[in-house]
């Protein structure tokens, strides 16, 4: 059976290199890129002229069932541009396969903060599994931010657990990277998702000691409970960050409840605009 590899990029030139040495051996390699404005798709010309462009939404989930829709054979590996494929991921997949073990194939994620490996709070390769290769008929993607994958019914699924048969996932370079990339640009998507009624909104209560109680119980969860400790600074620094991701969604939805937009920049600027109008005109009565 031949395999193609889907990847979606954006701004990935410090990546895909890496990423697409790693699946050379497949059959078919598909790039879906959202107009990245560096040397993203240059590189990608080196290993594949299958590729093609879809509009920047901000992050990949939307563009995943159109790169499906764009490969050609039964069996696809979706690839993110910061994972890297390891010789035991590709000799597994390929037993899966002729062993037919089954139709939607949960991956483990190695997944790597600011340079080191995370063990704990679910990062684990074992706690982060995901359904990233799959019998075409058994799997479509919706577009969803983190919650995107529809699996049909009757599909047989499978849990590789062996964390060397699992992706190399080099998640966040450092904090500028992870405050930019999830806890500005993610918890933006997230609030909008809400905002429009496309994701359930996230249930703090509106006491000030109700909420920020439930925060710390969060941030307890993740360092205490899920063995963040472990993982030392780090594990304190990703807990720490995960409960701000939820309160900056938080305050995004209720800030877009307020002026009853998802551009609540734009309306502010100009309620701005309306003040220094207004004291203008002073100067000139």
């Amino acid at each position: 059976m031949k395999i193609s590899v889907s990847i979606n990029t954006f701004n990935e030139e410090k990546n895909i290199k890496n990423c697409l040495e790693s699946v050379k051996w497949a059959d078919e390699i598909v790039i879906v890129d959202m107009y990245s404005t560096d040397k993203t798709v240059e590189i990608a010309k080196e290993y594949t002229d299958k590729i093609f462009y879809f509009e920047n939404m901000g992050y990949a989930d939307p563009a995943r069932e159109f790169a499906r829709n764009k490969t050609t054979n039964k069996w696809i590996l979706v690839v993110d541009a910061d994972e890297v494929v390891p010789k035991k991921l590709r000799d597994k997949l390929i037993k899966i396969i002729e062993d037919d073990l089954g139709d939607v194939i949960y991956i483990p994620h190695n997944n790597y903060f600011a340079g080191k490996q995370i063990n704990n709070m679910g990062w684990g390769a074992l706690d982060d599994l995901h359904p990233r290769f799959f019998n075409r008929e058994y799997l479509n993607f919706g577009d969803k931010i983190h919650n995107f994958s529809n699996i049909k019914e009757d599909a047989r699924k499978y849990e590789i657990n062996n964390p060397e048969e699992g992706f190399i996932h080099f998640s966040y370079i450092n904090f500028e990277h992870y405050i930019d990339k999830s806890l500005n640009r993610y918890t933006s998507i997230e609030a909008k998702n809400i905002f429009e009624g496309k994701k359930d909104e996230i249930k703090l209560g509106s006491n000030f000691f109700t909420i920020w109680f439930k925060l710390f119980r969060a941030f307890m969860i993740h360092y205490i409970l899920a063995k963040g400790y472990k993982d030392g600074f780090r594990g304190f620094s990703i807990s720490f960050l995960s409960v701000m991701y939820t309160i900056t969604t938080y305050m995004k939805v209720k800030l877009m409840e307020e002026y009853d937009t998802e551009d609540t920049h734009k309306k502010i600027v100009e309620e701005y605009q309306t003040i220094a109008d207004k004291i203008i005109t002073e100067y000139q009565e």
